[in-house]
């Protein structure tokens, strides 16, 4: 008999007790749902390293997101991944583009993936005064573009131009240079919108009222601007140079930019020959008086900023020095006498040049 004191095994345990192996297989299935939940989310579908890329397209539902997955292999588990994608509010906003994915990786992984927006991109660097061929060129080194035609018929195209906002028919001069991260997939349109949005960015309100305190509209500072952008090598000297193009405008003289006479002509200048000088293009600034008639390259904001604020000095000419930097002068007699230093130390350093390659020619015609 047992004491009044002595308490009663509870329910569940009188329960247990009198079912031992219905417990049995409850708490086994317990253990294998959590091991096969524990496996779903953490454990890859396999070893296998390769990558595959997903593209998750514009409209595309999470549900098929989640059946491609699955199809690729590179989910076990499709109902999961759609339950905990829901739950997380991930299947709202899965950024579209390609994704690198592989059955490496496990479903969380996939899901952070997804949620991040870690899309395939290409970090394309584009250096300040690029003109728009350059800028075709370097896209087409890229898997974003096979043919460089197609960026530059692009940004030439009239109807494209004016769809943006500009009235000329081109968008030299607003492809604003800067490091793009751009997704695979992109079409050459969105790389060009997306350097257009770049420029915009920075010629604010601010800039246009200080154009119109010099009176002039924005197409004019660019215009300049690229031209600063071309010439000032060094760039402490932009706002010099700059200077310089103004007091020539201000005085109806011709800016005489070598930079215009081949713009159209060469892609990458190396050198300017005399007969560039004397080319018959709108651009060329030797010929015709005045701003050409629309930007030669795609200035930067420090090029910007110094057509905007010009030193204010009376030069109207300079000549490179041979090490990227220019002397200035006021006078055309000055600006004669610097151009013959610089021919003067051009052929003194031919000279030296030639002298430091004959004796190495003696000495392999001895040995010969």
């Amino acid at each position: 008999m047992s004491s009044p004191n002595q308490q009663k095994p509870g329910i569940f345990k009188r329960w247990v007790r009198n079912h031992l192996w219905t417990t049995f297989i409850l708490a086994a299935l317990l253990v294998i749902l959590i091991v096969h939940f524990y496996i779903a989310l953490f454990v890859p579908p396999s070893r296998d390293k390769a990558w595959k890329e997903i593209e998750v397209t514009d409209g595309m539902s999470f549900k098929a997101i989640a059946a491609k997955l699955q199809q690729e292999g590179i989910i076990r588990y499709r109902g999961y991944f759609e339950i905990i994608g829901r739950l997380q509010g991930i299947s709202r906003k899965v950024r579209t583009g390609y994704y690198g994915l592989g059955s490496h990786m496990s479903l969380w992984e996939v899901l952070d993936a997804l949620r991040s927006g870690k899309i395939i991109e290409y970090e394309v660097v584009i250096p300040e005064g690029y003109n728009l061929f350059q800028i075709g060129y370097t896209l087409a080194q890229t898997p974003l573009l096979d043919d460089p035609n197609k960026f530059i018929n692009m940004v030439t195209n009239k109807k494209f131009v004016q769809s943006l906002g500009f009235a000329g028919d081109s968008l030299e001069g607003y492809l604003f240079p800067d490091t793009y991260y751009l997704p695979k997939g992109i079409t050459v349109q969105d790389i060009a919108k997306r350097m257009v949005s770049r420029y915009r960015a920075v010629y604010t309100e601010d800039y246009q009222k200080r154009a119109e305190e010099l009176g002039m509209n924005e197409h004019q500072v660019i215009t300049l601007a690229s031209i600063v952008e071309k010439e000032a090598k060094v760039p402490t000297e932009r706002k010099l140079v700059a200077a310089v193009y103004h007091n020539r405008l201000k005085k109806g003289m011709r800016l005489q930019a070598d930079p215009t006479a081949v713009y159209g002509k060469k892609a990458w200048i190396t050198n300017v020959t005399s007969a560039d000088l004397k080319r018959k293009t709108p651009y060329n600034t030797y010929l015709h008086k005045g701003l050409p008639p629309g930007p030669i390259a795609n200035p930067g904001q420090s090029a910007i900023l110094a057509t905007l604020y010009p030193e204010q000095v009376d030069y109207l000419f300079f000549v490179a020095q041979g090490d990227g930097s220019h002397h200035f002068s006021a006078d055309f007699g000055e600006h004669e006498k610097a151009i013959g230093r610089y021919r003067a130390n051009k052929r003194k350093a031919k000279l030296q040049a030639a002298k430091q390659t004959k004796p190495k020619r003696l000495q392999e015609e001895s040995e010969d």
